[in-house]
């Protein structure tokens, strides 16, 4: 299973190769996902539903994010607006890749102790 997780996180990453910073924040329509909004609320999905409820020790990259990129989930607390999510000129892609690599590390690390 975290092979296939590695390889299905890797290959979002590829998908959006090529694509400059400000391509992925073009949002053309308000139901439309900016390509950096969803790189990064895929990394709040598994922060939020996986990584925080069954690793005690786990930190979240940046406790701001959980507001930014849910949307979708009331439930899950105050959501930032779907038809604003295109005018979020930060963080910066930069920062949301390392977020990435933060919660992949931690969701293979948690698949490694449950292996255990």
């Amino acid at each position: 299973m975290a092979q296939r997780y590695a390889e299905i996180r890797a290959h979002s990453l590829v998908l959006t190769e090529g694509l400059t910073a400000e391509y992925q924040c073009i949002q053309s329509m308000p139901d439309a996902i900016p390509l950096k909004w969803h790189l990064a609320h895929t990394s709040w999905f598994f922060e939020t539903l996986v990584l925080s409820p069954h690793d005690n020790a786990y930190q979240p990259f940046d406790h701001r994010f959980a507001y930014l990129f849910n949307s979708y989930y009331e439930a899950m607390g105050p959501r930032h607006p779907r038809p604003q999510r295109g005018l979020l000129s930060r963080p910066c892609l930069a920062d949301i890749q390392h977020c990435r690599i933060h919660v992949d590390a931690a969701v293979l690390g948690l698949q490694h102790q449950h292996r255990s």
